[in-house]
């Protein structure tokens, strides 16, 4: 090394390239600006975080309470304890109609490290992972973090946000390694239905060599009359290569927690568990113990929730309504609404000139309304907002007002 050469080249360089894509997303950006906020004495309508406003139940934290005073606190096996791993192959069976064996099931320190996990140990140099806009911002930085590069297929508030199979056969080329399907999603709510999963299966049929995330974490959080079906059982055909992730974080509030858990093949999943055995072994064994009896136990917690979202979504669609500048597809799971305000915010003298007006927006929004929410663009999705409902309706009515009012003067 040239003793000479400046310092920061040397920095530079000592970083993978492949890192450049890879950062702190502005979601927890803009919870910990909140938070700063917040400790200085400024009181924040905060519609940003994706985490229930509600405690872990009960029955769970006893569960946790009594491994610990059980001496269950040692390691366990990498891809999750005995107990854990049966609770969740019932899980699939009882609520997905899917069977697993033990082998096709594994655990990790939330669904985000099994995502990751999956990624890695099936992408090489430049494959590409085919994202339906708008996608969970997470997705990308993990794509470029495993060596591959995300793509992009766009969907439109007039389509409900959902991937079609024209679409999804245009997308595909000869570089696609995965499809990432959402459902219920971050962060427009949207849910597929069994027929649109068939249709997406019968373009997938085609190409075998396409693997499938069906990411399932907000399977709980829905406001429709049936429950979101999962893409393997609805095409058990596409087993072979179809990895399905979820979790206790939102359902059950606990992503504190910090465990999530998937099926799938067997050669992908016992690659996951050697990479996941090189990193982190199996999740905390007190979150296991507490993670057995949350998929085992009562379902009261879950639907005291979703009745307390659902009344809270309605509140937005309510608000949205009643005026002009800003629309939105009503979302049918998870707790985030998707603000359609591109229009107004290309028309704003203040924000128009903005490369993101949304982002631009939002900032503003923030250090002179003192209501913060997420732009679209983090999502794929510029001239959007996305607020979240996973906290009390007078947050939530209190800073949509201040919102729409400021919409409507800037418009």
């Amino acid at each position: 090394m040239n003793i000479r050469q400046p310092l920061e080249t040397v920095r530079k360089a000592r970083i993978a390239p492949r890192m450049a894509n890879v950062t702190t997303s502005k979601i927890y950006e803009a919870i910990a600006k909140v938070a700063d906020m917040q400790a200085a004495g400024i009181q924040v309508a905060s519609l940003t975080a994706g985490e229930p406003d509600f405690d872990t139940p009960r029955h769970v934290i006893e569960a946790a309470t009594r491994a610990m005073m059980d001496g269950d606190t040692h390691y366990t096996p990498v891809r999750g304890s005995h107990a854990l791993r049966l609770a969740v192959r019932e899980k699939f069976r009882r609520e997905n109609g899917l069977e697993f064996c033990d082998e096709e099931t594994i655990v990790g320190t939330g669904s985000k490290q099994v995502i990751f996990n999956a990624l890695a140990v099936t992408l090489q140099q430049g494959d590409e992972v085919l994202l339906p806009v708008p996608y969970w911002a997470a997705y990308t930085g993990m794509t470029y973090a495993a060596g591959g590069v995300p793509a992009f297929v766009q969907t439109t508030k007039d389509n409900g946000y959902k991937l079609g199979p024209d679409d999804l056969t245009a997308a595909i080329n000869p570089r696609t390694r995965w499809l990432v399907l959402n459902t219920p999603s971050n962060p427009a709510g949207v849910i597929y239905s069994e027929s649109e999963l068939e249709g997406l299966g019968r373009v997938l049929r085609n190409f075998p060599d396409v693997f499938v995330l069906s990411d399932e974490i907000y399977e709980h959080l829905r406001y429709t009359a049936e429950p979101p079906k999962s893409l393997l059982s609805v095409c058990p055909d596409l087993a072979d290569r179809i990895v399905t992730v979820n979790g206790v974080s939102k359902a059950y509030a606990m992503t504190g927690w910090r465990l999530g858990f998937g099926a799938g093949p067997r050669d992908i999943i016992e690659a996951m568990a050697n990479l996941q055995a090189q990193t982190t072994l199996g999740p905390s064994s007190v979150s296991q113990a507490a993670a057995v009896a949350a998929l085992s136990g009562p379902r009261d917690a879950i639907e005291l929730m979703v009745s307390a979202y659902r009344q809270r979504r309605d509140l937005i669609v309510d608000m949205i309504r009643s005026q002009s500048a800003v629309s939105l597809q009503r979302p049918d799971g998870a707790f985030y609404a998707l603000l359609d305000m591109g229009d107004a915010l290309r028309e704003s003298k203040q924000f128009g000139a903005h490369e993101a007006p949304d982002a631009a927006f939002c900032e503003w929004l923030l250090e002179n309304r003192h209501v913060a929410a997420v732009p679209g663009s983090v999502f794929g999705a510029p001239g959007t907002v996305r607020v979240s409902f996973a906290t009390d309706s007078s947050t939530i009515e209190r800073g949509l007002d201040i919102m729409l009012t400021a919409i409507g003067e800037i418009h």
